[in-house]
């Protein structure tokens, strides 16, 4: 049985192949955008000697996002990068695509398409862009209005141990603060085992929390965990721009 053959009972029959040119069939398959329309796959036959098919979309995925989206900032690009390292699709000249032997492309295809629909959906997109913009957006505010309590980003302040990783270390006062960004569940469970591991290595710091959402972000099992483990909490980008200089200030004359 043929790769396609594969494909075509695994899809139930509800797939169909029509060859482009030589060497690259198109799959029409069930596999659709969030607006219904027909997700753009097409299948190479292997190259130099290789035994692996490659899973593509010849352009079409970044052109149909550009007809309402354009990745035309660094966060942006950023963003996409990610979204394709997260799923294993690789990008050359515009086109994503990912290799795999015959027998495997059933779960590649669903794997490409889900990627895809990610890649296109302005939604998404946005969302996920937003939610990235607030760690650099609180990065910026320490930056420009933190400067004077040395800030340094990414401190490890257990030796071999860079999983304990603080986002904002601030050397002033009687002991120096712990500065982590909070915007999801999963940030929020990292910076509570990381304040629990250094106060079993009998560190002397200050934690400090800032969340994009206290209330909505995270779940109510983490916000009780990190509000156990926390020293201070912000509960909003905002309200840490609001009064967090004050709190610094504080912390440099206790």
């Amino acid at each position: 049985m043929t790769g396609l053959e594969l494909l075509k009972q695994q899809f139930n029959g509800h797939v169909a192949f029509r060859e482009r040119r030589p060497g690259v069939v198109q799959v029409m398959a069930p596999l659709f955008h969030e607006d219904g329309d027909m997700v753009d796959i097409f299948l190479d036959e292997p190259r130099n000697g290789s035994t692996k098919l490659r899973v593509g979309d010849h352009g079409m995925t970044l052109m149909r996002l550009t007809y309402s989206y354009d990745l035309d900032t660094v966060n942006k690009q950023r963003i996409f990068s990610r979204i394709l390292a997260e799923n294993r699709i690789l990008e050359a000249d515009g086109r994503l695509y990912i290799e795999t032997e015959p027998d495997g492309l059933y779960p590649a295809m669903l794997q490409f398409a889900q990627t895809v629909a990610k890649v296109s959906s302005t939604q998404y997109f946005k969302r996920e862009v937003i939610q990235s913009l607030f760690y650099e957006q609180l990065a910026e505010f320490i930056e420009e209005r933190l400067a004077e309590y040395n800030p340094r980003p990414g401190v490890l302040p257990i030796a071999g141990h860079d999983e304990y990783e603080v986002d904002h270390h601030f050397d002033f006062g009687p002991r120096p603060l712990y500065l982590f960004g909070v915007k999801d569940s999963d940030k929020a469970r990292l910076a509570t085992i990381s304040c629990l591991e250094f106060l079993r290595h009998r560190l002397s710091f200050k934690s400090v929390m800032v969340h994009q959402d206290f209330e909505s972000g995270i779940g109510k099992k983490d916000r009780t965990r990190i509000t156990n483990a926390a020293d201070k909490q912000f509960t909003s980008l905002d309200h840490f721009r609001e009064t967090g200089p004050q709190f610094f200030e504080r912390e440099r004359v206790a």
